[in-house]
């Protein structure tokens, strides 16, 4: 009778299939360097472009993708979506140094991971495995840098709105629409002369020198 000495048994680690996407060459091959070095990873693609992203994810359904935010042609954020809507299987890293307002719409469509460029490959690589095996990492730095833009904002957009009366609020948000004084008058049944009367108010209240401060002081604060 044989018996099987089970402690000679080795199982082989599961290894990850990732596709990267990165529209920085340098930064694309490092990390195409670091997970094709590791027998942890299988590199299925690397591309530099949103719409080659979405291309790799069909044609080889990867575990993870590791994105940055800055793609071209189709940006990661439109990626993000395209991935949720259509429910494939790959569960997508965000690793990127973009603007916080950008990342703070990536945590909003509920991304299972997300790193800084900041952080090391040991970090983006305990991610990959984390998020792989069903957990979520956010982090920390960023996330908290985040929500306290999300908290700057809204702090700014509770201080407009009590500022503004509703009707100068109305007027604002057709200046960033870009109307004429003329266009506005006629819309809200007021003459032109008090259009730009309202308009005055507002660049006072608001601290804003003419109509391109203001636009951008509505555009930043998400308020049209």
């Amino acid at each position: 009778m044989w018996l099987l000495d089970f402690s000679l048994i080795r199982i082989a680690p599961m290894c990850i299939d990732i596709v990267l996407a990165d529209p920085y060459p340098v930064m694309l091959d490092g990390l195409s360097h670091v997970f094709g070095q590791s027998p942890d990873f299988s590199v299925k693609s690397c591309v530099k472009n949103g719409d080659d992203a979405l291309h790799a994810l069909r044609q080889h359904s990867p575990d993870i993708l590791v994105m940055d935010l800055s793609l071209t042609q189709r940006s990661g954020l439109a990626l993000l979506e395209e991935i949720k809507a259509h429910k494939l299987k790959t569960r997508p890293i965000v690793f990127t140094g973009a603007p916080l307002g950008e990342v703070m719409r990536a945590i909003d469509l509920d991304i299972p991971g997300l790193v800084s460029k900041e952080k090391s490959s040991q970090v983006l690589t305990r991610c990959i495995k984390s998020v792989h095996e069903g957990g979520k990492w956010l982090d920390r730095d960023l996330t908290v840098k985040t929500m306290s833009l999300l908290l700057e904002q809204q702090k700014k957009n509770s201080h407009a709105s009590q500022l503004l009366t509703p009707r100068e609020m109305m007027v604002a948000r057709m200046v960033t629409e870009g109307w004429p004084n003329k266009k506005i008058a006629t819309k809200l049944f007021i003459s032109e002369g008090t259009a730009k009367l309202h308009l005055h108010h507002i660049y006072q209240k608001l601290n804003c020198p003419g109509r391109m401060s203001l636009q951008r002081y509505m555009q930043e604060q998400g308020l049209v």
